[in-house]
């Protein structure tokens, strides 16, 4: 079989996988590197503390409270100072929070993806140098719930157990008290808590496809690139014939698919017309023209009305409103027309390059 005939068999095998649901992104995810126990840490606390600007009250601190044994359900949920964090110890150990109420004091050690081997006994012994009259409470909150069995006096909860019970109170807050940025900041942080806890959506189908048929992927992804770079050289060749002029062309990826960038050189500003085979479900091919150096509105005006032709279905601005944007729709996709209609883009930047921009205002 050719690559061809073996990329077109692969792709038939492709359609019939199930579909990976993608967690939906948070603004505690976004541009994140990672997970990290402090920052969360850090955010906990700022929900527990009654006294926070956030407005809850002590709502994070009961939804805590009610995943404990009913024998430690009894404590009433108002601190007497804020919560600490990274509390040391003589020996320079640090708690990862404490919290303290006029009877009791609270030491929660958060755990995500280590192993519990912390120093238990000896925040049990600080605790007991430091906190004599108070009643004391020794918590690991972690994936699994699961205390460390050495150490009796240390009871688990789990981040789905938080995570229900704090729903659980969200959704009273909801109906008796407006809603705030807070509570949208909460509900954003149980999200990404959900994504983080929960198992990567994993197919054993579609994993054993992959592994299974990695050399005909990677050939069907040397001839995607292939067929793209020659595309690329094939419209660059006929649009510098058809324009008697040099130009400059690049292939880049929006999205994953590709977009090929066309400019002629003596063009005065970084102006640019993109061909960009947009793959992407319920999306179209189409052409992005850029028009640089577009720094105030009659500019802007003027441009709109040399590039609003019948097929521009978007205008924007990008770069700092710096360059003036159109989106172009094809009526059909055969290579002919959108050759075509690349070459009447590329005349339309000429002109206005050449002929529209030395009589702009400054």
């Amino acid at each position: 079989m050719s690559v061809v005939e073996k990329t077109k068999a692969l792709l038939a095998e492709m359609a019939s996988l199930q579909q990976t649901e993608v967690p939906e992104p948070t603004l505690f995810s976004i541009g994140s590197r990672g997970y990290y126990e402090n920052p969360t840490t850090d955010v906990l606390a700022f929900f527990i503390d009654d006294t926070a600007p956030h407005g809850l009250g002590s709502l994070v601190l009961e939804a805590l409270v009610s995943c404990l044994p009913e024998t430690h359900q009894d404590i009433d949920c108002s601190l007497a100072s804020p919560p600490e964090r990274e509390v040391s110890t003589p020996n320079g150990k640090r708690i990862d929070l404490l919290l303290q109420n006029a009877e009791w004091v609270m030491v929660l050690e958060n755990k995500i993806f280590h192993q519990q081997n912390n120093p238990f006994d000896e925040y049990e012994h600080h605790v007991e140098r430091y906190f004599k009259d108070k009643r004391p409470l020794y918590l690991v909150l972690s994936p699994t719930g699961i205390a460390p069995t050495r150490f009796s006096n240390w009871v688990g909860i789990s981040y789905p157990a938080l995570i229900d019970a704090l729903k659980t109170k969200l959704a009273e807050q909801f109906i008796s008290q407006p809603l705030t940025k807070w509570v949208i900041l909460l509900r954003e942080f149980l999200l990404h808590l959900e994504n983080t806890m929960s198992k990567p959506s994993l197919s054993e189908e579609n994993l054993d496809f992959v592994l299974n048929n990695l050399s005909q992927i990677k050939e069907a992804q040397d001839l995607k690139l292939k067929v793209i770079k020659g595309y690329q050289q094939s419209l660059h060749q006929f649009l510098a014939s058809a324009l008697d002029e040099e130009l400059n062309s690049a292939v880049v990826h929006w999205y994953g698919f590709p977009a090929i960038r066309f400019a002629i050189k003596d063009w005065p500003t970084e102006s640019d017309v993109v061909l960009f085979l947009d793959g992407r479900r319920d999306k179209s091919f189409c052409i992005n023209y850029y028009c640089g150096d577009m720094v105030t509105e009659a500019r802007r005006k003027i441009a709109d009305d040399h590039f609003n032709e019948s097929d521009c279905i978007e205008r924007w601005n990008e770069v700092r409103d710096t360059y003036r944007c159109y989106k172009a729709k094809f009526k059909e996709t055969t290579q002919e027309a959108m050759q075509e209609k690349l070459l009447h883009k590329m005349r339309l930047m000429d002109k206005f390059e050449r002929e529209i921009r030395p009589t702009l205002s400054k």
